[in-house]
């Protein structure tokens, strides 16, 4: 088991046997400072969950925990809380990375679910030969890269401030995860 940091104000919620781990950068101030994962009220991350069918009641920040109920995980690339994810130093991303790639490797979720393309594009060099060109553009959907036989997928990120993709536009790429969630077959017990 990876060990949780002092450092850590948000705990992950993960276990193995998961359907889905959704990834966020980093808790923002509101969620360092009640312990729950999108506790900013203008974030729409509990909104789209429900609204896409991935969840079948509706949840809020402080029932974060009942995520798994659903096969669903949630964590962040890095645990430190700042205002801005802008905040974070590269060599806490690459840090970041590594840590998440040993997690995904511990709990081998069927599909990991980036909330955002930056958190991907940080993300990816740990799926890649190190000489391998960097992609040019992250696009919302499913990548290319899998680690080992999980898929990685890119939503969109549910902020409030992302203006590029209005809410109805960020729900359209919650239920296509949906779609490809309910297309996979049914894992055969070991």
């Amino acid at each position: 088991m990876i060990p949780v940091t002092t450092t850590q104000d948000v705990p992950d919620h993960l276990r193995p046997g998961l359907k889905l781990v959704i990834v966020g950068i980093n808790p923002g101030l509101r969620s360092g400072a009640t312990g729950h994962h999108y506790a900013y009220a203008g974030n729409h991350f509990w909104p789209l969950l429900y609204a896409s069918g991935l969840i079948p009641e509706p949840l809020t920040f402080a029932e974060d925990a009942r995520i798994l109920e659903y096969g669903i995980g949630l964590t962040n690339l890095c645990d430190r809380t700042s205002r801005e994810a802008n905040e974070l130093s590269r060599d806490e991303m690459a840090a970041g990375a590594a840590s998440l790639r040993a997690k995904l490797e511990q709990y081998q979720p069927r599909v990991v679910c980036f909330n955002g393309m930056g958190i991907y594009d940080a993300f990816v060099p740990q799926l890649r030969p190190a000489d391998a060109p960097r992609r040019t553009r992250i696009t919302p959907g499913l990548q290319p890269e899998t680690l080992g036989d999980t898929l990685m997928y890119v939503v969109p990120s549910s902020s409030g401030r992302t203006a590029a993709y209005p809410r109805q536009a960020k729900l359209a790429y919650y239920e296509k995860l949906r779609d490809l969630l309910e297309s996979l077959p049914t894992a055969v017990p070991a």
